[in-house]
């Protein structure tokens, strides 16, 4: 089966503080030979999709036994040709600068672009089609308003910090005036926004 990367966060959430309920999940996993990346709003790990599905529901069955009121997950196939990965690397800054983001070839169809490289499709490019910075801004806080099913103003501060990192990989601060706008759209200052971005860039993360 092919290498995933599963990313996902332990609730109750303190900032700062990894709980029992948290430290289980990633004890479970370490013990199964996986080294979890931590950071600050959510835990990633990559490994053989059968045996990281099966660790992780040992993980998930220990944290909540810790304590744990909820568990968000995201898993995403990892590509395992290493000239694949450099090209996404190389193109994922420059697709984020024009408001667009990488999404896996399954997701490849209507409003996304095919990314082709040695005769295959490697991952596909979805672009927001702004009229101008602005605009690109706007749609990219519209499309993470439709995807999460109402305005980021009301999301909670952890689900707020969420969606600066969301925002910030898919682009939107190479775009002017995109502080302003994210914090007009979550309600909060500009102070906070700068915040949420510098924890979320500070956070390790491994490629």
């Amino acid at each position: 089966m092919r290498t995933v990367r599963l990313e996902f966060t332990v609730e109750p959430f303190e900032e700062g503080v990894i709980g029992a309920h948290v430290t289980a999940a990633l004890d479970r996993l370490r013990e199964a030979g996986f080294e979890p990346d931590v950071g600050p709003f959510g835990n990633a790990v990559e490994g053989e999709a059968e045996a990281l599905f099966t660790t992780m529901a040992a993980a998930a069955t220990a944290s909540f036994a810790a304590g744990a009121t909820g568990m968000v997950f995201t898993a995403r196939a990892v590509a395992t040709d290493d000239d694949t990965a450099a090209l996404l690397a190389a193109v994922g800054p420059l697709v984020r600068a024009v408001g667009g983001r990488l999404v896996p070839p399954d997701e490849v169809g209507r409003g996304v672009v095919p990314l082709t490289w040695k005769g295959q499709v490697v991952a596909g490019v979805r672009t927001t089609a702004p009229s101008d910075l602005r605009d690109g801004v706007n749609s990219l806080l519209q499309q993470l308003e439709a995807e999460l099913g109402g305005p980021l103003a009301k999301l909670s501060r952890v689900d707020k910090q969420r969606a600066v990192r969301v925002l910030d990989e898919r682009g939107a601060f190479a775009l002017r005036n995109a502080v302003d706008e994210v914090a007009d759209t979550l309600g909060v200052s500009r102070v906070t926004v700068y915040n949420y971005l510098n924890a979320t860039r500070a956070a390790p993360r491994k490629r």
